[in-house]
């Protein structure tokens, strides 16, 4: 392949990339996410009950940090307060009591033996609730109608149905491996368990003797499903189930169906914590001084790029589209659909210095070309052998600063983690531009006539000294 059909090909390549690029920055509903100092937000203080560890306090932010992370809250501040305390800041959250909730959520889980004759006293009355055994315990169910909405009495009180359970759980949620939600066969939303090896064995043991228990006394026997002290659902067993999966049904709504797969995706809370404090954040820039830190960004870049081209003519030309080019493959990295990042006031400050990156290397390359023209060579030949010296020290500038984002990052929090996040990006794609983009135009280009000018690319070129003139004497004269 000549080189000229090379430069061709990366041309391509790029418009397609650029393409794509403009196709993901403008879809109909794709907006760029704010973080918690541009739109504000919510920040909970939960606090540890009883004497609690170091390790349990870190294991509980682990946990809590998971559990965000499957909410779709990006760029979350979440922080030890002392030896018992963890702060958790959310930026745009809409449903306040939702997220308090399942972020404070234990999500112990525990399967348990119904005894439906004490059961069947409490809900008829003839049985007091202080009048059960110390070997059982009272729990409650939420009854909800066919739309999975709360039953309320005349009271506008909520309707419990009491459940009188075994003290001694028949298995506990540790041998859970996964949850993921289903639907069933009317189409209503339900939790589906899958059992680790362990588990599923222990659930078919459980169940069969349940189903043999019911089977002597000729009544069939319920086992509740119990999640944080409240019972899910108290199905009927009549046969062994084997399989190693279980489910919660029920009238229950789609969004309670997904907020008990994240509890039980994330794992049990070491800890049981409560809410001590809670308050929305407003934003600390707000929408004007977005706008006009945007702004300000915007102007730097202008001014660079009439600098580049003042000072560099046709090579600032060049300089500029593939900074134009840099910034749509930029933005689109950071606002793709997969995995888009927030945009917090670090964050602009990284994208801001990544545009002085991109055109550093520019500016390396163009000076390496200028100095192999002064020693003689032409456009063409400058432009191979000034990338072929340029590259080696915009790779290890780049490196460098990569390095040193990268560890930013490992150790920093929240805004800072996106400042070096954005800085990453930045610096990858700018050396993609520099080297890949503003290389295949200048080899298409060089074959101009125009751009064999010296002048036209900024290069003042020393003209040669005229020889000296004059009259040779003769001998004697």
């Amino acid at each position: 392949m000549t080189e000229r059909k090379r430069h061709l090909l990366v041309l391509a390549v790029m418009v397609l990339l650029l393409g794509a690029s403009v196709y993901i920055i403008y879809p109909p509903s794709q907006k760029t996410k704010l973080g918690l100092d541009l739109q504000g937000g919510l920040e909970v203080i939960l606090q540890a009950k009883g004497n609690v560890t170091s390790d349990q306090m870190d294991q509980a932010e682990l946990v809590i940090r998971n559990r965000v992370d499957k909410l779709g809250v990006s760029e979350p501040e979440i922080s030890r307060q002392g030896s018992n305390q963890i702060s958790v800041a959310l930026a745009g959250v809409k449903n306040v009591e939702e997220a308090t909730k399942l972020i404070g959520q234990t999500a112990q889980l525990q399967f348990m033996r119904v005894d439906q004759g004490l059961t069947q006293q409490v809900a008829a009355g003839t049985l007091a609730p202080d009048k059960i055994p110390p070997d059982k315990l009272l729990l409650f169910m939420l009854v909800k109608d066919k739309d999975g909405n709360p039953v309320k009495n005349q009271n506008g009180q909520p309707v419990q149905q009491p459940y009188v359970v075994d003290k001694t759980p028949l298995m506990g949620g540790d041998a859970l491996d996964n949850a993921s939600v289903g639907y069933d066969d009317y189409g209503r939303p339900k939790v589906q368990m899958s059992f680790n090896s362990n588990g599923a064995k222990q659930f078919a043991d459980v169940t069969q003797k349940l189903a043999t228990e019911g089977s002597i006394t000729g009544k069939t026997q319920q086992m509740a499903i119990v999640l944080d002290g409240e019972v899910q659902s108290a199905p009927t067993v009549k046969s062994q189930i084997t399989g190693g999966s279980a489910e919660i049904t029920g009238n229950m709504s789609l969004q309670e169906v997904k907020d008990t797969v994240l509890v039980l995706q994330t794992g049990a809370l070491p800890v049981q914590l409560e809410q001590v404090d809670k308050q929305e954040i407003s934003a600390t820039l707000g929408k004007a001084s977005l706008r006009q830190g945007l702004i300000a960004g915007a102007i730097g870049l202008a001014i660079v790029m009439v600098f580049l081209i003042f000072y560099y003519r046709l090579l600032g030309v060049v300089a500029d589209l593939a900074l134009v080019i840099y910034g749509v493959l930029y933005y689109a990295a950071l606002t793709n659909p997969w995995h888009p990042s927030t945009l917090t006031l670090p964050g602009i400050a990284g994208m801001i210095l990544t545009v002085g990156v991109a055109a550093d290397a520019n500016v390396v390359i163009f000076e390496r070309i200028k100095e192999e023209v002064r020693l003689g060579k032409t456009i063409r030949s400058a432009v191979n052998s000034g990338y072929a010296k340029g590259f080696h020290t915009i790779l290890d500038a780049n490196v460098v600063t990569i390095i040193t984002a990268l560890i930013i990052f490992s150790l920093a929090t929240a805004g800072v983690k996106g400042f070096a996040l954005t800085l990453i990006i930045g610096v990858v794609i700018s050396m993609f531009t520099a080297i890949v983009a503003t290389r295949a135009m200048l080899g298409l280009l060089t074959n101009l006539r125009l751009f064999n000018s010296p002048t036209l690319m900024g290069i003042k070129v020393k003209k040669p000294e005229p020889l000296a003139t004059g009259k040779v004497k003769k001998a004697g004269q």
